[in-house]
């Protein structure tokens, strides 16, 4: 997820001999001398069917190359300016994820330690209280589950399934982040991304717009196609927490400095977003801990009860 496609390799160079100043032709010309014919037919970026992809890509990055195909613009430049983009979605992600890697390590090797001795309090402490209940001829107390001890390791179940549930989670939101395509479930998973599935949106709609203009698709042209592409509310204008990104971009283009404005814009937003995505996990993780720590102090309390037990009864023998 985190490596470099080498096709994304390929469109970058391409993109950068055409602004050096070469033609289609000559362009493709030195990518074959260089790199071979195969990548330079990986850079065939022509919606062949006339839908929104290509039928050999029915990814977000074919979608955005069909929109500027259809809008008069250079596929393989909006392609390019997109791969950038997703390279620092990638490291985006890379940095969400590091604290959740090591959190959900920390998690698990507390997990293995608590079943481990879940394991050897079964194996070899419930049978010597077991017997000793029936030495002392007590037929009903906490050590009578002796035989049955699952409850011990019910906390450690719900432990691997929430902890499951949350890892599988988050690792699809950063695969999502990484290849800048919208998440899943907005309104569904609302305690997941916080106000950071609203920022991260809208800094969908601005890379998808902005992948369009480098193309060459004209300023009032660029918009819609990108609020259609991320999956933005139709008849919504573009604004996340009280900022009307659309009428300040419509604005700039009426002024003739839309692209300065929708630079400005991005890089607002990506600082923004990262810092909404980092808020929503670490809320996330504090909440999960506070879950594991009940959890597991539950188990706790079970392991104590059986010696609390045992204790009274010496009193009540005594």
């Amino acid at each position: 997820m985190n490596k470099d496609d080498p096709r994304d390799f390929v469109t970058r160079q391409y993109a950068g001999l055409i602004a050096a100043g070469m033609t289609d032709d000559d362009a493709r010309a030195r990518l074959t001398e260089v790199l071979g014919a195969a990548a330079a037919a990986s850079i065939d970026v022509t919606a062949r069917d006339g839908t929104d992809a290509p039928k050999r890509d029915t990814g977000t990055s074919a979608r955005l190359m069909a929109a500027a195909s259809r809008l008069g613009a250079n596929a393989a430049q909006t392609h390019a300016s997109f791969v950038h983009a997703r390279g620092e979605a990638r490291l985006l992600a890379l940095d969400w994820w590091r604290p959740i890697r090591t959190f959900l390590l920390y998690i698990g090797f507390l997990l293995a330690l608590a079943t481990v001795i879940a394991v050897a309090f079964a194996v070899h402490v419930l049978p010597a209280f077991q017997h000793l209940n029936q030495a002392m001829g007590v037929g009903d107390n906490a050590a009578s589950w002796a035989d049955n001890p699952v409850r011990l390791f019910v906390p450690l179940i719900l432990i691997a399934i929430v902890f499951a549930a949350l890892a599988l989670l988050w690792w699809r939101m950063r695969q999502r982040m990484a290849k800048l395509v919208p998440f899943v479930g907005l309104a569904r998973f609302r305690w997941l991304y916080g106000r950071s599935g609203a920022h991260y949106h809208s800094l969908l709609c601005l890379e998808y717009a902005a992948a369009l203009h480098a193309g060459g698709a004209a300023d009032d042209a660029v918009i819609e196609p990108a609020l259609r592409l991320a999956g933005w509310p139709s008849g919504q204008p573009l604004a996340c927490d009280h900022n009307d990104i659309g009428e300040k971009l419509e604005t700039a283009r009426r002024l003739g400095t839309f692209s300065a404005e929708l630079a400005w814009q991005r890089r607002e937003h990506w600082s923004a977003t990262q810092a909404r995505l980092e808020l929503a996990r670490d809320r996330l993780t504090l909440l999960a801990r506070v879950i594991f720590y009940v959890l597991i102090g539950y188990m706790v309390i079970e392991l104590y009860s059986l010696i609390f037990s045992i204790a009274s009864l010496f009193g009540v023998h005594a």
